[in-house]
């Protein structure tokens, strides 16, 4: 007897923009070929800071205070905390800066529309950060960076939408990349640094360089799965120019 055929539709294999894909790679290769240039630079140091304010997010949401923030011209910085969750905190430098490039990529790719509110959120953390909490007297380059750039980022939602697509998608990839790079450098390949990882083996008992290793597996499996679904296609009724498209 001849067995009834499924009714069960396959859906299709993932389809993709491609536009989209040979924006992103063009990103993804120029901040690799200028990593260690002046043009870079700035960037880094932005993902630095946003490195820090995960630390002070993380205390507010466990109930704890940020008593400073700072960051240094050689990409360094401190978060100084009292109160909350040490593990949470601890480890929101790294994936702190990791979320935050995802969700820039997320935002700047699967909902266009939204990137200036999106500058205009990151802008305005990033100068508020540093009015409130960055110490003039102590961190001047700090205060002013975070000032100066702050701006310039709120500055692109009243610019073309094509301006803060591209630089979301620019942050978004260099946030991504740094916070895999960093924990490398921080925690593998100079393991006597003073680093998150340090911080948080003493308050667990497990060692640094366990926490960097996870951190580093989680940073590849969450950039991965982010970067597929922001090169995927959308479905035709929700599709939007992308910013090679974008003022036909």
């Amino acid at each position: 007897m001849a067995r009834p055929k499924s009714t069960r539709s396959r859906g299709p294999g993932l389809r993709l923009d491609w536009i989209e894909v040979a924006l992103l790679c063009a990103v993804y290769v120029l901040v690799v070929l200028l990593w260690d240039t002046v043009w870079v630079y700035p960037l880094k140091l932005v993902v630095v800071y946003l490195h820090e304010i995960g630390h002070g997010l993380a205390a507010l949401a466990t109930g704890g205070r940020v008593l400073e923030i700072q960051l240094h011209q050689g990409e360094g910085g401190h978060c100084v905390t009292v109160g909350g969750n040490g593990f949470l905190i601890y480890s929101a430098g790294y994936l702190g800066s990791l979320a935050f490039g995802v969700t820039l990529l997320l935002v700047s790719t699967r909902a266009p529309r939204a990137t200036g509110a999106a500058a205009l959120a990151l802008g305005l953390l990033l100068a508020g950060t540093a009015l409130w909490l960055v110490p003039l007297a102590d961190n001047a380059f700090g205060k002013l960076f975070g000032v100066l750039v702050g701006a310039l980022v709120a500055a692109l939602a009243i610019a073309p939408p094509v301006w803060a697509a591209v630089m979301l998608r620019v942050v978004a990839v260099t946030s991504c990349l740094y916070a895999i790079l960093d924990i490398k450098s921080d925690v593998l390949d100079r393991p006597g640094v003073r680093s998150d990882a340090v911080e948080l083996a003493e308050v667990t008992h497990v060692p640094a360089v366990v926490w960097g290793i996870l951190w580093i597996v989680v940073s590849i499996v969450v950039t991965g799965l982010a970067a597929r679904r922001a090169v995927a296609a959308k479905p035709r009724a929700d599709r939007v120019d992308s910013p090679a498209r974008a003022g036909r």
